[in-house]
């Protein structure tokens, strides 16, 4: 379709067209959810230092916190308010948020234009969400991380990619 925001999927290969040909890949630590370890996680004054999980999620919208209190904290830290009604941190839409998420000592940044969105003019929200999973802690890079990064599926080697998006 022609003038529609959506992704691409490539199979069986890289899309060079839309992807850096530039792969880092990590190993999966279970094969069942795309599941793979992360580093650290920084944003504009919060970091978190401690290996945990992370899936990439092509489903999610936002990027789900490993608990529940690091969406507040972070908001807090970047000048987002949550709105209890509508469960959304609400942030200034100029304000200059990026998040940096390292896997395997590689950094991965996630920029502002991918991080804040436009809800209505002169409202914006922060694309965050305090998760819980029921098997533990969990990162959920959802559409803020896949629009920065391509995310190559590889099955036959149980591991995960990612490549810079050439998109702007």
């Amino acid at each position: 379709a022609e003038n529609v925001y959506g992704g691409t999927i490539t199979y069986g290969g890289l899309d060079k067209e839309h992807c850096s040909e530039r792969v880092s890949y990590y190993p999966l630590s279970t094969t069942s959810y795309w599941k793979f370890k992360v580093d650290s996680f920084d944003m504009d004054g919060y970091s978190m230092k401690r290996k945990l999980d992370a899936i990439s999620d092509t489903a999610s919208s936002f990027i789900g916190t490993a608990y529940p209190f690091m969406a507040d904290q972070i908001a807090e830290k970047v000048g987002a308010k949550y709105n209890k009604e509508h469960d959304l941190y609400y942030i200034d839409c100029q304000a200059n948020v990026s998040t940096v998420i390292t896997i395997n000592e590689e950094k991965f940044t996630v920029e502002a234009k991918n991080l804040i969105i436009q809800v209505e003019e002169d409202l914006c929200v922060l694309a965050l969400y305090g998760y819980q999973y029921f098997w533990g802690s969990v990162w959920i890079l959802g559409t803020p991380f896949i629009r920065q990064y391509c995310a190559i599926y590889d099955i036959g080697n149980e591991r995960i990619g990612f490549a810079k998006s050439l998109q702007t």
